[in-house]
């Protein structure tokens, strides 16, 4: 009996030992894993924050340009609404992601987790592809809208209505529409990685680390 004792208390401090040593993850894989999960739903809700504070931005530097040409409205007060919608379309996408992302808790059951990330999912992707590829459209009302704000000038005076719309309607049909036909053409011919890597392209690399930690959790729960 003291024997069994005496190797029992070995044990333990072999293990606190390792513990010690930096070896966590040998010793409760687990608890480790549930740590990282944790650690990557934060940082994916802390981009959502981030999101929302550039959306703020972009709202409040549109607003100020085209509020201050309501007399005379043109081109630059088309490009500061643009600008104003797009931040408010950051901000309502990042709030509803954010909103996904705080209900996740790691220790819960996997199908509780997987319905708040495939709804983040959908948001993400809804976001990316918006957003993203909209920048395609908005380049030239952005830097009309920076132009203004640092000094002043109205670089869209001397362009005129047609080659202002040929520049954005035309860079913006060619780039969304190239993306999204590559995406469907990949999807539809048996490109699955490929269409798989577009839509993690548009959720983010954070969105991705967290779902494998969850992942993990969920396989090291199951064993």
């Amino acid at each position: 009996m003291t024997e069994e004792l005496t190797m029992d208390t070995d044990a333990l401090k072999a293990a606190v030992a390792m513990l010690e040593g930096g070896d966590r993850e040998l010793v409760f894989p687990g608890t480790v894993a549930v740590r990282k999960a944790r650690h990557g739903i934060d940082a994916l809700g802390k981009w959502q924050i981030v999101q929302i504070g550039a959306g703020i931005i972009f709202a409040v530097a549109g607003g100020t340009v085209w509020s201050g040409l309501l007399a005379r409205p043109g081109l630059l007060f088309a490009s500061g609404l643009l600008i104003n919608l797009f931040g408010a379309a950051m901000i309502a996408l990042g709030i509803a992601g954010l909103t996904h992302a705080v209900r996740i808790d790691v220790t819960a059951p996997i199908i509780e987790t997987e319905e708040h990330m495939a709804r983040l999912h959908r948001i993400k992707l809804i976001s990316g592809w918006m957003l993203g590829a909209s920048w395609w459209v908005l380049w030239l009302p952005f830097m009309a809208v920076v132009i203004r704000l640092l000094w002043g000038a109205d670089m869209l005076g001397p362009i005129g209505i047609s080659a202002w719309l040929l520049t954005t309607v035309a860079s913006g049909v060619i780039g969304w529409a190239g993306m999204w036909g590559l995406r469907r053409w990949a999807a539809r011919n048996g490109r699955a990685r490929l269409a798989t890597r577009m839509d993690d392209m548009m959720t983010g690399h954070s969105f991705r680390e967290a779902h494998r930690r969850l992942k993990e959790v969920a396989r090291l729960a199951a064993d």
